[in-house]
């Protein structure tokens, strides 16, 4: 087994301590323990999360103390006994400075008095799983979030601890996880390339180191955290990870789901660096970027859950980072109310801590307000300018839909190859869905917790997702440094007006090809619901294979063409780039003009209706092909396929109709309306699509490819002898 060595500087332990710290001083202070004691009983929410703190607390009092030497992944016993003792100490140290009663700081100081005997003994954790190994932990990822959580315990008992005890704490323990954390991986002893690194990783990390420094009062420690290993602030730290990680808007780079793990680091070593350094007055860095990527990271979900694109779960509001998100954010900023009915409707508890104790009196006092959601961009990129993800919610009163266009960078490690997706939400359901992550968390069965192998092999490749997929490919070859280099471009928007739309342009994502799509979201006054338009332009000096797969939720109903069912046997409809986990459930030849696809999903029907010919290949497919351990989920997949063209335009229009009440057996407007896709002009310069619905109306999508300026005056001849003017780069006309 590998041993670390502990580098010589961490020996001096805590003769490099600077200034005096008064504790507690992270989450907690002095003032806000003195109020929380004056007014127990009088605050209902806070009351009840200060009493499941101390139900946590006394259970972890009861609980036989357990170190176990590391062995196991996510999920397994030493790995969720050493996470339970965070917890454990966490609670206690709370629970400490609420009561005085010794038994909780006891506990925290046995905890802590066995890891510093046991840590020096440690060499890399044995599972060897990761790049990053740890020494507790499976990875060192875990190992920040340990000491981000004991960090806090240990503010809370420091005055408790003997000047004894708290020596060989600090000496056997304390400097020696931080200095693993920062020097102790075959990749951190690069140039600190972890503890550097621009990355949820790196937040933790330097959360964790910042916070123990905090509390020992060592500036060289909490330097390197805020300013990276060489203090210069140029090359890593908590500062610069503003700077890069987040777009101007608060869009973090790695999406929703990763922003949601990350901002539980960044909001709470915020909160420590604003009691212990309030000069900083860091909530307003960088116009309030924090605060700003919380709005951000509440405004991408849909019903409360996150949106699942590039590697995510299903989690939503009441994830206990959104917990410290929240309450963090309003304590920073009290105009912010539309946080409180987050935390009163959703989250039903808050942190016991100053944060949460003022967004429960915040409650209390009747200072909620509803939170509103909008239409709105969030660009990616430090400056902005990386492409972005629309977000398009309708206007319509009781109307609970959303349509994403992602055309982002690639998200660091967790992103996929999916430029140029989209996803829809309606009726409080994934319509059109994004795969998220091949993964079971912290279930031991499942590859120890960690993401599949299927995860790289089908949920990150392109076909994986609602967007064109290329001879059967992967976007940049699943390079993961190339893919990094490059991002679409938004070509136009506009989210404010009665005609919605996001049009971005790909020319990198496969060579030779460029691709341009435009979605349009926008009120017909003879359709039921809002219509969504898609034209997807691929365009290419060679031949190709072009595959617009869409993915949704529900039951197919119908195909407006005859179409040949595997009834006995299924093949995969390819051998690689995910393709291989594909089953082929049926096929067919498009229709002439168009064809239609309807499936339903709740109460509601779904209609697909794309350009076709009778060249066109249809496919049904549903995921689990080649997977033979069952992880990945059985969802089904809706194909439209073209062959041996250079320029490949997807012309397609999503409607939403009809009511099924299954309770009392009576159905309305079940059948679609789209009776035709005809694309009017294709060239460089335009793209003129025309829809035909029942009852001989129509609807006009104009789009200029070549000049997005709002200004630009267009004319079209549309054929038979019509002609289409309008201003601006998306134009929509009906009749």
């Amino acid at each position: 087994m590998i041993r670390y060595v502990l580098t010589v500087f961490v020996l001096c332990v805590s003769l490099s301590a600077s200034a005096e710290v008064t504790h507690p001083t992270l989450l907690l202070t002095r003032e806000g323990v003195r109020q929380i004691k004056a007014t127990s009983g009088t605050v209902p929410q806070f009351d009840a999360s200060v009493q499941d703190l101390m139900c946590d607390a006394d259970a972890a009092v009861k609980r036989t103390l357990c170190v176990p030497q590391p062995k196991d992944g996510g999920g397994g016993y030493s790995h969720e006994a050493h996470k339970q003792n965070y917890y454990d100490m966490y609670n206690c140290g709370i629970a400490w400075q609420l009561t005085g009663d010794e038994v909780y700081a006891r506990k925290v100081r046995d905890i802590l008095l066995a890891y510093a005997k046991m840590y020096p003994t440690l060499g890399y954790h044995p599972l060897g799983l990761s790049s990053t190994p740890g020494k507790i932990f499976w990875q060192t990822l875990n190992e920040s979030v340990w000491l981000v959580h004991t960090s806090v315990a240990y503010d809370c008992v420091y005055d408790f601890l003997s000047e004894k005890d708290r020596r060989y704490i600090e000496k056997n323990l304390f400097y020696q996880v931080a200095d693993f954390i920062m020097n102790g991986t075959p990749d951190n002893r690069a140039n600190n390339k972890v503890f550097n690194k621009m990355h949820n990783h790196g937040t933790w990390a330097t959360a964790a180191v910042g916070m123990i420094g905090m509390v020992m009062g060592d500036d060289n420690l909490v330097d390197q955290a805020l300013y990276g290993s060489d203090k210069t602030g140029k090359n890593g730290g908590f500062i610069l990870q503003l700077d890069r990680l987040f777009s101007p808007d608060g869009y973090f780079t790695e999406g929703a789901y990763y922003l949601r793990y990350a901002i539980w680091p960044f909001v709470t070593f915020a909160q420590c660096i604003d009691h212990v350094k309030p000069e900083m007055d860091i909530f307003s860095y960088r116009d309030s970027i924090i605060l700003k990527s919380v709005d951000a990271l509440l405004q991408m979900t849909y019903d409360g859950v996150f949106l699942r694109f590039n590697d995510a779960l299903e989690k939503g509001y009441d994830a206990q980072e959104l917990i410290y998100a929240v309450d963090i954010a309003y304590n920073a900023d009290k105009s912010d109310r539309q946080l409180l009915s987050v935390a009163r409707d959703y989250q039903k508890k808050v942190l016991v801590s100053d944060a949460g104790y003022a967004v429960a009196k915040g409650i209390q006092d009747g200072l909620a307000e509803p939170m509103t959601y909008g239409s709105v961009l969030y660009r990616d990129g430090g400056s902005g300018d990386e492409g972005g993800l629309a977000l398009i919610r309708s206007e319509r009163p009781g109307l609970n839909s959303l349509l994403t266009f992602k055309a982002t960078s690639h998200g660091l490690s967790h992103g996929h190859y999916d430029k140029l997706t989209v996803a829809y939400y309606d009726n409080g359901y994934e319509i059109v869905t994004d795969y998220g992550a091949s993964r079971f968390l912290n279930i031991e069965a499942k590859y120890n917790g960690h993401y599949t192998h299927q995860n790289k092999s089908y949920a990150m490749t392109t076909v994986a997702h609602n967007t064109v997929v290329v001879d059967e490919g992967c976007q940049f070859g699943q390079d993961f440094d190339k893919s990094s280099e490059y991002h679409p471009d938004i070509y136009a928007y506009d989210l404010d007006g009665a005609v919605k739309y996001f049009s971005a342009v790909d020319t990198h994502a496969w060579d030779g090809v460029k691709m341009h799509r435009t979605l349009v979201y926008t009120d017909i006054p003879f359709l039921e619901y809002p219509l969504i338009m898609d034209v997807y332009r691929s365009e290419s000096d060679i031949e190709h294979k072009w595959d617009y797969p869409v993915h949704y939720n529900g039951q197919m109903i119908s195909l407006t063409v005859p179409y040949e069912r595997a009834l006995d046997e299924m093949k995969p409809l390819g051998s690689a780039n995910g393709y291989q986990h594909l089953w082929v459930e049926a096929n067919a030849a498009g229709g002439e003009g168009k064809t239609t696809y309807t499936w339903m999903t709740g109460d509601r029907m779904y209609s697909l209706s794309v350009n076709t010919t009778p060249s066109t290949e249809i496919v049904l497919a549903r995921i689990g092909a080649n997977d033979p351990d069952f992880n990945l989920r059985p969802e089904p997949v809706y194909m439209v396929r073209e062959k041996d063209m250079e320029t490949c335009t997807f012309a397609s229009c999503l409607e939403t109709h009809g009511r099924y009440d299954l309770q009392v057996e009576q159905s309305a407007n079940l059948v679609h309306s789209c009776e035709s896709v005809d694309v009017l002009e294709d060239s460089g310069e335009y793209t003129v699509v025309e829809y035909g619905f029942a009852g001989g109306h129509r609807v006009t999508l104009c789009i200029a490819l070549s000049d997005a300026s709002r200004e630009a005056v267009h004319t079209v001849s549309a054929g038979k002898g019509r002609t289409l003017s309008w201003t601006g780069p998306v134009y929509v006309e009906y009749e």
